[in-house]
């Protein structure tokens, strides 16, 4: 699990916030399948809405400036972004993402949430995560900030009890399927990183290990 505090600059969340303002929605059950239509509750911006595209360039401008998400991540492809809109007494009860999306079809390995409005704006609307050894996590960032968790949790979105709660959430499907694999190249990476600030200091022997390390699991 990850939080990204800064994905967004406060002045990209503020050109969000002026397209949804104006935006076409559609009902949010449209996009759920199996289980999950039945307990999902809420607005999204419609894909038919032709300015849709310039909520996606903002993202995906965003993405692209994150060092943090390419390396922690290692992302091979990433969803079409849904942009929510909950209002009071909405909310998305507990249920698992799906594990393929897209066409052609992606495999989601981890799921993210950008969070769009100030935190302080509503009530309730806390992205709540179930596991069955750390009990329930309960996450509301800051306008701008990003939480990443693994597609195979169950989790919700709590009833939102006043104002209203705005976020984008998409699926990455990342080059390293295995979690712990993930892990270690990422920890290689600022491995290398930081042996290049040592004095005499020589990240040749860890990047040869971390390029082995890719070859042998990297898939799509």
């Amino acid at each position: 699990m990850l939080t990204i505090p800064d994905l967004l600059l406060p002045a990209e969340v503020a050109q969000l916030a002026a397209l949804m303002d104006g935006a076409e929605y559609d009902d949010g059950r449209a996009t759920a399948h199996g289980l999950a239509a039945g307990v999902k509750q809420n607005r999204q911006v419609s894909r038919r809405w032709p300015a849709i595209a310039s909520l996606d360039a903002i993202l995906d401008t965003a993405l692209r400036r994150c060092r943090v998400f390419r390396e922690c991540l290692s992302p091979s492809a990433h969803s079409q972004p849904i942009y929510s809109r909950y209002g009071v007494g909405d909310g998305y009860g507990p249920h698992v993402d799906a594990v393929m999306n897209g066409m052609p079809p992606m495999r989601q390995d981890l799921s993210m949430t950008i969070f769009l409005s100030p935190n302080d704006s509503y009530a309730g609307g806390e992205l709540c995560l179930h596991h069955p050894l750390w009990g329930q996590q309960r996450i509301k960032l800051p306008a701008g900030g990003a939480f990443v968790y693994p597609t195979t949790v169950i989790h919700e979105v709590l009833p939102v009890e006043s104002g209203e709660r705005r976020v984008a959430v998409l699926w990455v499907q990342s080059f390293f399927r295995d979690p712990d694999i993930r892990e270690m190249v990422a920890d290689l990476r600022r491995c290398v990183e930081t042996a290049k600030t040592i004095p005499n200091g020589d990240p040749l022997p860890i990047s040869k290990v971390l390029g082995n390390l890719e070859r042998k699991f990297i898939s799509t």
